[in-house]
């Protein structure tokens, strides 16, 4: 039995594929960057799965990383991703093909100064649960 992993990333892909990010905030959603990536982007991240399923339907407790890059000076454009992030996300009810979400809530997040001194680097990670329908 599936614990939804790539039905789940669909899902995640589709809530932030939004125009919202892509056209209020000229952010792409990228599963992983070109080498030619323009700013702002978000990367969908690593995933980490423990089995939630019970006797009668299959699931899973997530782990969901995204990164966020942005070279905009300061921390203003990668805070506003972050914060559609959130409110796209956080409490959501997103639609997961073949399985019930349960919950999906913020962890944490945090915002680096990237080496280069120019790109900041933000970090979200977001705790999910969804069985099998």
């Amino acid at each position: 039995m599936s614990v939804g992993q790539f039905a789940l990333q669909e899902a995640i892909y589709s809530a932030l594929n939004v125009s919202a990010i892509t056209s209020d905030l000229n952010c792409a959603v990228v599963n992983e960057p070109t080498n030619d990536q323009s700013y702002p982007f978000i990367q969908l991240g690593e995933d980490r799965v423990d089995d939630y399923s019970t006797k009668v339907e299959a699931g899973g407790e997530y782990e969901l990383n995204f990164d966020i890059w942005s070279q905009y000076k300061g921390s203003k454009e990668c805070k506003q991703i972050m914060d559609k992030i959130h409110d796209l996300l956080h409490d959501s009810s997103i639609s997961v093909t073949g399985f019930n979400l349960v919950n999906i809530q913020l962890d944490y997040s945090d915002i680096l100064k990237d080496p280069d001194g120019v790109t900041r680097h933000g970090i979200m990670r977001f705790r999910a649960i969804i069985l099998g329908s």
